[in-house]
């Protein structure tokens, strides 16, 4: 049992030299003053002149107008603000057009006979501003929703996490104005998501999540304000390795480590306010471009939050224990035993999704599940819950495979359930993309799971509740849980699920009932698994392969949360931010290559590796890749890859050389994405089974392999210890030369 705060010791090189040593005695002093101003580091977060416009117009949105209000402004020149207003769509995009209308008539060139509001918007430009500008600057009129309520609601809640940020920043030697970073992301609100998919008080998309944390439809550690926190310092420490600076750091934060290693190819520099002025990146928009800028305006607002706010007052930190479930464990009995509300107990442990807590699924065995002190001071917590509630293994899932002709609404209405709960349990991106064959989960049937005291039904029939188990239901009707297994033909006394209905001994043949399907049972089933399935196979017959055991099933990841508290911080007025209750269309939906791609630059956000086909038809090796791998996505034999680079038969294809290729057969978008396709795949797979948990530097020693002692001694992929090393020339390495290597663990 660990106290929350006790982070894992991994043995690492400090990232920084001794000018950080100054950075750490200040992140001391505000661990006891949080809100004292502390000196920023000017050579770790220099504030280049260039982005002076942009820091100030955030300071002013986070500390002069509310989410009731805000600002039309110029989105490139953010210290063109036109005006500030209430929130009112129909008056805002009245003055929005009346704002670029005389934005027209200057860019004619017109200097005189102006009226009052022409001369006004005039004057907030420079006087001898273009007329090119002004004619651009017409289609750049952004609405910009206020803050400063957030903000202060923002501070209020950090005083529950900025002891525990603070001790993470610490134990991995990262600068403190780090931990202000949730600032920009969520307000502090650890129940937060956008529209992006993008959840939890750090705000981490699936994609870049599930390298550092457990995602699927079980547990979301996005969700767990202290575990992602530990998993935002990797990523940010990741992103430093890798790029080098902390603005880039900070902006692939947002844009990913791809994106930004893109940016720095494409522009040949490091400086933030170049990129951001001259890249001009698809995905590289007004959130991106502001990130760093928005970073440093929340450090110093924070700093000065008593001339802004006032006293403000700090919700106080909770006291935890925490102990690690020995057995899978109803949510609603582990509350019970222990004396704690369900509500309280789900409060406290975000990560668990909500079938856990509707009694679909149980508490998994290994969850580090947490108990306030107060309500649990001492004793063994694990013992409170009786053997009886204990199982080996997790409530069983019901899957249903999707047929032509299906949209989730069919789907929902057929299993009386609704579009938002099959899209949130499924993690489906999309609620109008789903393809036939696709699997989707169903929910247990949460109409019979109110009470754990039940009579048998007329027909003899018992429905499980949650806190069942076979031999407490054996005991209540007064048969041997040997004949109530036999009837039911279950093998394994642990398989019971709330919603499902069991036969009484002597009641005869009688249906079953799994999430609303009324089915015959199947002589004599293997397990109540098996029963499950094949039930939902008969219904809605798909193909002759019956679903996926429950093992299977369980490695879904997350996409999608439900739409609730969504993020609108930089989004364009009217823009949408819920996802609305729709029917879905298509089946087998015809998805062009630019779509794809896009797709997959999202789940390869924090690779920086480069994927594209340079002017002169040449690409950059990338580690896992062979010449079978480019003749395959070229439609040529790899000896023709071969004979185009004068390469003899022997010759090996060195991670980081470029090769020539041959687009004849393949255009340059196709071959692009069939490339990324594989490494999608290839990292997707690997880390729906491991998260990586640290970093360490290792120092090469005379007759060493990096592939080995990456497979032998660290369990890595060669092309994950790339990532981490981006700038490695695997031709020319050298004894005494230290290498970082990705620590992984096993997922659960």
């Amino acid at each position: 049992m660990v106290h929350i705060g006790q982070q894992p010791q991994h043995t690492k090189q400090p990232l920084f030299s001794c000018r950080f040593a100054f950075s750490l005695l200040l992140l001391q002093f505000s661990l006891l003053l949080p809100l004292q101003s502390f000196a920023q580091d000017a050579a770790l977060f220099p504030r280049p002149a260039e982005l002076e416009p942009a820091i100030g117009f955030w300071v002013r949105v986070y500390t002069e107008v509310d989410t009731q209000s805000g600002f039309l402004h110029d989105s490139l020149h953010l210290d063109v603000i036109y005006t500030d207003m209430r929130l009112n769509r129909r008056q805002i995009e009245a003055r929005r057009s009346q704002i670029q209308e005389d934005l027209r008539v200057l860019a004619t060139g017109r200097r005189d006979q102006l009226n009052d509001s022409q001369r006004e918007i005039l004057s907030l430009w420079p006087i001898d501003v273009s007329n090119q500008t002004l004619r651009a600057a017409a289609s750049n009129v952004r609405w910009q929703l206020g803050q400063s309520d957030r903000f202060l609601g923002g501070l209020q809640r950090s005083g529950a996490y900025r002891q525990h940020i603070s001790n993470v920043i610490r134990e991995k030697g990262l600068p403190a104005e780090l931990g202000v970073l949730p600032h920009v992301e969520s307000s502090f609100n650890p129940g937060a998501f956008s529209s992006a998919s993008a959840a939890g008080m750090w705000q981490f998309t699936r994609a870049t999540g599930q390298r550092f944390m457990r995602i699927d439809h079980i547990v979301d550690e996005r969700m767990d304000p202290y575990t992602a926190t530990s998993a935002a310092m990797s990523l940010l420490e990741y992103n430093y390795s890798v790029l080098g600076t902390w603005p880039l750091a900070l902006t692939a934060y947002n844009h990913g480590a791809g994106g930004i290693a893109r940016a720095v190819r494409e522009t040949e520099t490091t400086d933030i306010e170049k990129i951001i002025a001259n890249y001009k990146g698809r995905s590289f928009g007004f959130a991106s471009r502001n990130f760093y800028a928005q970073f440093l305006a929340v450090n110093e607002v924070e700093r000065n939050a008593e001339e802004y706010f006032g006293e403000v007052q700090f919700n106080p930190a909770p006291n935890f224990r925490e102990v690690q479930t020995d057995a899978f464990i109803d949510a609603e009995v582990f509350a019970s035993s222990i004396g704690i509300s369900l509500e309280q107990l789900r409060a406290d442990n975000r990560a668990l999704r909500p079938v856990v807590w509707e009694g679909g699924k149980r508490i998994p065995a290994g969850f580090r599940i947490k108990v306030r002190e107060e309500v649990v001071p001492s004793g063994d917590i694990l013992a409170m819950v009786l053997a009886d509630f204990k199982f080996p293994v997790q409530t069983p899932d019901i899957a249903y495979v999707v047929e032509r002709g299906d949209s989730l609404s069919v789907i929902a209405r057929r299993f009386n359930t609704s579009v938002t709960r099959l899209a949130s349990l499924n993690q489906l991106q999309s609620r109008n993309r789903i393809q036939i064959g696709q699997r989707l989960l169903l929910p247990q049937d949460s109409s019979q799971q109110t009470s754990i005291v039940a009579v048998a039904s007329e027909d003899g029939s018992y429905t499980v509740r949650r806190g069942d188990t076979v031999s407490l239901i054996a005991a209540r009707y007064g048969v041997t849980e040997r004949a109530l297994l036999g009837v039911n033909g279950i093998q394994d006394p642990h398989r019971i699920y709330p919603g499902q209905r069991l036969i009484m001994p002597g009641q005869g043949d009688a249906g079953i009932q799994l999430a609303g399907i009324d089915a015959t049972i199947a002589p004599t089933p293997t397990s109540e698994t098996q029963l499950a399935e094949e039930a939902v196979a008969r219904t809605n017959p798909v193909s002759d392969t019956p679903a996926p055991p429950s093992e299977e099933l369980e490695q879904l990841t997350l996409v999608r949360l439900p739409p609730a508290a969504v993020l609108p911080d930089n989004q364009e007025l009217g823009a949408p931010v819920t996802v609305e209750e729709s029917t879905a269309e298509a089946l087998d939906p015809v998805i062009d290559v630019s779509e794809s791609n896009e797709q997959l630059v999202e789940n390869l956000s924090a690779d920086p590796s480069d994927y594209t086909v340079a002017s002169n038809n040449t690409v950059e090796v990338q580690a896992s890749e062979t010449l079978g791998h480019f003749g395959e996505w070229l439609s040529i034999r790899a000896w023709d890859v071969r004979r185009l680079n004068n390469m003899a038969f022997r010759d090996p294809v060195i991670v980081g050389k470029r090769l020539t290729l041959d687009f004849s057969r393949v255009n340059i978008a196709e071959f692009e994405l069939k490339r990324r396709e594989f490494h999608s795949t290839l990292q997707q797979e690997f880390f729906s089974n491991y998260r990586i948990q640290g970093v360490e530097q290792y120092e090469i020693k005379r007759n060493d392999n990096i592939g080995v002692i990456a497979r032998n001694r660290y369990s890595t992929p060669i092309w994950l210890v790339r990532q981490y090393n981006p700038e490695l020339d695997f031709n020319r390495i050298q004894i005494g030369q230290k290498i970082a290597f990705p620590l992984v663990e096993l997922a659960e």
